[in-house]
C-alpha cells in the first residue's frame, strides 16, 4: 500500500511537471471546426464555395481603381483612447490606447494602423457580387458628436452609408452599414455579398516600439475560437462558412474583433487571406449572404460591434451589454477546463489590485487566499506524511522480514497502517484535489490581459507577462523549492527522496527561466509559504503513529537495560539489608520461610501470565514443591 502511495505521489508530480511543459512548449490548438451539415438557427448555410478577398466582382475581374483623392481625417478622442478615420475607404486607420483605466497608466499605444490606403478597420467592399467599390474609394465624412462620425458613398448603383458610436472607455465601437440602391438607379436587380473586413500588420521603425498590432488572425467559427498566424495563411487563405461570432486579429493580450448582431441566425462566412506588400500582413473578412439590391427597396441594414483594447474579461462582457447581444469576445480568454475556478481568481486577483494599486502585490494577495482556502487539504496531507515517516523504521523491518515476498510484505504494511490509524493515500488526495486549482491558476496568469505591460518592481519586474530579465525568481525559486523539500519528512526510499529533493527543484527552476514574471511571483510566494507552514506543522504535538512509533522505539532501546537490572536486584537488596541488620535480626526464621514462599508463588504467577513461549521452546510448568495459584491464594487469605 505503501508503494502504491508513493507511486500516486510521483504521478501527480509528473502530470503537474508534463502539463506545464506541455503548455509552455506546445500552445493549445483549438480543433478545426466543421461546417455545419445543415440549417444555422432557421437559415440555410451555403456550401462553402472559393472566394476572393473582399472587392472581388462577381465575373473575377479587377476591381475598379479609385480616383486620386486629398485623405482627410476625422477623430474621436477621450481620455482612454484616440481614434482616427479616413475618409479613404471610410475606415479606422488609427485606434490608440492613450490611457489604461484598468492599469490606471498612460500606454500611448496602437492597436490599429492602417499600412495601405482603405485599409483600416471597419472597411466595407463586397465579395463576388455584380457590383464592388474601387479600391481606396473617397467616402464623405461627418462628425456627429464628440462619439459618433458617418461616412457615406454613392455612385450610379451603390448607396452605402456607415456610423460609428465610440465607447471609449471600454474599448468598444458600435457600427451600422446600409446597404441600398439609389433611387434613380435603373437596370435588374442587383446580388451583392457584403464584406467587412479587418487588416493588420506589423509597422517599421520607431512606430514598431509603440505598437501592439495583432498579426495573426482570430475567428470564432461553429463555437470554437481558432488563431492563424500571418505565415500559416502564406501557404493559402483560410474560407469557411457556418456560424460566426466574430472575426478580428489575434493577439496573446489584445483583441481587435467585430462581431455581428446577428451572426446566430445566418450563415456567414469567415474568410482570412496574407496582405502582400506588408510585413506579417493579413485580412479577415466576415462575409453576409447574398443580398438582392433593387431601386426603390429599403436599404439592407447590418448592426456590428467592434472591440479594439486588452483582453479584460470585465471589458469583454461589457461588449455584450453594449452592442445588445451575444458577441463572443470574452471566449478569447482560454483558461482551459478549469475556467469556472480561473475565472473567479482572476475577479479577486483584480479587486486585490483595486486595494493595493500594485499587480504584484495583488497577486501576492491572491496566493496567500489561495494557500488559506486549501490549508485544510494541505494539512491533512502534511499529518500524513509525518504519520508515515514516523512508521519508517518499522516499514523497513517488515521489508527486511520478508525480503522477496511482496504479499506479506503488502499485508503487514496494511495491518501496521490499520493498527495505528494511517492512510498512505491520505497525503496524495489533498494534492489531487488542489491540482485543479494550480492548473486554473496557471492558465489564469498566463493569459489575462491585466498582467500585460503591469508594473511591479520598476526596473526590474516592468510587465508581469514578460521573463524575469536578471533570471532571480527562478533562481531564488530553485533555492526554496531545494529548502522545502529538506524540511518536509522524508516517506520514500532513497531514489524517490533524491528526485524530490534534487529533481523538483531544478525542473522547476528550468522551467521558470521562460515563465512569465507574473506566475513566478506566484510560485516564489507560494514556497514561501509552504515553508512556513511545514515549520509551524514541526511544533504541533505528534500524532498517534509518532507516539506509537517512538515507544516502540523506547521500548527497543530500554530491552537490554531491563535485562541487566533484574541480574542487579538481588545486590542491591543484599546491600540494603546490611544497612537495615538490626531490622532483620528479629525477623523469625519461620517468617522468612513464609516470605520465601510468597516470592516464589508471585513469580509464578508472573509465568502464567506471561505469553506463550516461542515455538521450539520448552514451556514451563510448577514443580512439585512449588504451590499453585490457588493453594497460595488460599495461604494468603
Amino acid at each position: 500500500m505503501e508503494d502504491q502511495g508513493k507511486r500516486i505521489l510521483l504521478f501527480v508530480v509528473l502530470a503537474g511537471l508534463i502539463f506545464f511543459a506541455w503548455t509552455w512548449l506546445f500552445p493549445a490548438e483549438p480543433p478545426k471546426p466543421k461546417p455545419p451539415a445543415g440549417d444555422v438557427a432557421g437559415a440555410t448555410a451555403a456550401p462553402p464555395t472559393p472566394t476572393s478577398p473582399a472587392g472581388r466582382p462577381r465575373d473575377g475581374a479587377e476591381p475598379p481603381v479609385a480616383t486620386e483623392a486629398p485623405e482627410e481625417e476625422l477623430v474621436l478622442e477621450s481620455a482612454a483612447v484616440r481614434v482616427v478615420f479616413s475618409n479613404l475607404g471610410g475606415v479606422v486607420k488609427d485606434w490608440v490606447i492613450l490611457h489604461d483605466p484598468v492599469k490606471g497608466r498612460v500606454l500611448n499605444e496602437h492597436l490599429v494602423l492602417a499600412g495601405q490606403p482603405g485599409k483600416g478597420l471597419g472597411a466595407v467592399n463586397f465579395v463576388n457580387s455584380t457590383h464592388v467599390l474601387p479600391v481606396a474609394a473617397a467616402w464623405k465624412g461627418e462628425k456627429l458628436s464628440d462619439r459618433k462620425v458617418r461616412y457615406r458613398y454613392q455612385d450610379a448603383a451603390l448607396d452605402i452609408v456607415k456610423e460609428f458610436e465610440l465607447f471609449p472607455d471600454d474599448f468598444v465601437m458600435k457600427m451600422t452599414v446600409e446597404v441600398g440602391a439609389p433611387s434613380g438607379a435603373s437596370g435588374p436587380a442587383a446580388a451583392q455579398k457584403l464584406a467587412v473586413s479587418v487588416f493588420g500588420h506589423t509597422p517599421s521603425g520607431e512606430l514598431a516600439r509603440r505598437t501592439r498590432i495583432p498579426t495573426g488572425t482570430s475567428c470564432h467559427f461553429n463555437g470554437t475560437v481558432t488563431n492563424v498566424r500571418s505565415a500559416a495563411l502564406a501557404r493559402g487563405p483560410r474560407e469557411r462558412h457556418g456560424t460566426v461570432r466574430y472575426v478580428g486579429l489575434a493577439h496573446r493580450y489584445d483583441l481587435v474583433a467585430i462581431s455581428p448582431r446577428d451572426g446566430r441566425t445566418e450563415g456567414l462566412a469567415c474568410n482570412e487571406y496574407r496582405l502582400d506588400g506588408l510585413a506579417e500582413g493579413v485580412q479577415v473578412d466576415l462575409v453576409y449572404p447574398e443580398s438582392t439590391l433593387k431601386a426603390g427597396d429599403p436599404p439592407m441594414r447590418r448592426e456590428l460591434t467592434v472591440y479594439a483594447g486588452p483582453r479584460y474579461l470585465e471589458k469583454l462582457e461589457h461588449a455584450d451589454r453594449i452592442g445588445g447581444h451575444e458577441t463572443g469576445f470574452r471566449d478569447v480568454l482560454d483558461f482551459g477546463w478549469f475556467s469556472f475556478i480561473a475565472k473567479p481568481l482572476l475577479w479577486l486577483l483584480t479587486w486585490f489590485y483595486g486595494l493595493v494599486g500594485n499587480w504584484g502585490v495583488a497577486i501576492i494577495l491572491l496566493t496567500i487566499v489561495v494557500k488559506l482556502a486549501t490549508l485544510y487539504w494541505t494539512t491533512k496531507s502534511m499529518r500524513s506524511m509525518r504519520a508515515m515517516a514516523a512508521l519508517k523504521p518499522e516499514i523497513e523491518a517488515i521489508q527486511k522480514r520478508y525480503p522477496d515476498d511482496k504479499a506479506k510484505q503488502q499485508q503487514a504494511q496494511m495491518a501496521l497502517f490499520k493498527q495505528h490509524g494511517v492512510s498512505p493515500l491520505a497525503g496524495c488526495l489533498p494534492m489531487l484535489l488542489q491540482m485543479p486549482i494550480w492548473f486554473a491558476l496557471y492558465k489564469m496568469l498566463s493569459v489575462a490581459g491585466e498582467l500585460h505591460g503591469a508594473i511591479f518592481i520598476g526596473g526590474w519586474l516592468d510587465d508581469l507577462t514578460a521573463r524575469d530579465p536578471f533570471y532571480i525568481l527562478p533562481v531564488c525559486l530553485t533555492g526554496l523549492m531545494f529548502l522545502q523539500s529538506k524540511v518536509q519528512p522524508m516517506t520514500g526510499d532513497s531514489m524517490q527522496q533524491k528526485i524530490l529533493t534534487y529533481g523538483l527543484p531544478l525542473m522547476f527552476g528550468f522551467m521558470g527561466l521562460y515563465f512569465p514574471s507574473g506566475l513566478g511571483v506566484y510560485m516564489l510566494t507560494n514556497t514561501v509559504l509552504s515553508i512556513g507552514h511545514t515549520l509551524y506543522m514541526k511544533r504541533e504535538a505528534p500524532t498517534a503513529a509518532g507516539r506509537a512509533a517512538a515507544a516502540a522505539g523506547k521500548g527497543k532501546d530500554d530491552a537490554g537495560k531491563g535485562d541487566a537490572g533484574k541480574g542487579d536486584a538481588s545486590k542491591g537488596d543484599a546491600s540494603k539489608g546490611d544497612a537495615t541488620s538490626a531490622r532483620a535480626v528479629s525477623v523469625s526464621a519461620e517468617d522468612a520461610g513464609a516470605r520465601g514462599a510468597d516470592v516464589d508463588a508471585d513469580e509464578a504467577d508472573e509465568a502464567d501470565e506471561a505469553p506463550a513461549p516461542a515455538r521450539g521452546q520448552a514451556a514451563r510448568t510448577p514443580g512439585p514443591g512449588q504451590p499453585r495459584r490457588g493453594k497460595r491464594r488460599g495461604k494468603k487469605k
